[in-house]
């Protein structure tokens, strides 16, 4: 799972419980990020997907 820490919609509590309902989950924290991921962080988020 992304959750970015800035997220006002969905506070970061939200994504913690997602994770910890979901089988296997990982979170990934971005601290800058709201709601949206930027295209500057693309890489960072596609590279810990593509470990799985």
């Amino acid at each position: 799972m992304v959750h970015g820490r800035r997220n006002a919609f969905f506070p970061l509590g939200n994504g913690e419980a997602l994770a910890r309902e979901i089988p296997d989950a990982r979170l990934l924290v971005f601290e800058q990020a709201a709601t949206a991921i930027p295209d500057a962080a693309a890489d960072e988020v596609a590279a810990p997907m593509l470990t799985l």
